[in-house]
């Protein structure tokens, strides 16, 4: 059975159903950045982009760690913070030494350093 998609690119094969899919596909066919950064070169073909890099020239941070007085604006950088400076256990052990951490790029990169 084969699935007729509603949304076919003139550009490739990429199809969907979904238009919202569809019309952030043919942003990647453009050749130019639509979206600038008035403070920095900052680039971007995608809005949602350009509204996370705006949060890096935020003065104000909005996210703050309960436990000590480290803020952010990013919540993916809070929760990393508290798991490496707030985490007594860590869950990932490396079996080659006594490296430990919570942070799984953090043991793969570590990781490396055993490979010879």
């Amino acid at each position: 059975m084969t699935h007729i998609k509603d949304f076919k690119c003139g550009q490739c094969d990429y199809a969907t159903n979904y238009k919202p899919n569809f019309k952030t596909h043919l942003l990647t066919h453009q050749t130019g950045k639509t979206f600038q950064c008035v403070q920095c070169e900052f680039a971007t073909k995608y809005k949602a982009s350009l509204q996370t890099h705006l949060l890096t020239h935020k003065a104000s941070k909005d996210l703050k760690c309960a436990l000590c007085d480290y803020a952010t604006n990013f919540k993916y950088t809070l929760k990393k913070h508290i798991m490496q400076k707030h985490t007594p256990t860590k869950d990932l052990k490396c079996a080659h030494c006594d490296f430990e951490t919570n942070i799984k790029s953090h043991m793969t990169k570590h990781m490396s350093t055993h490979k010879s």
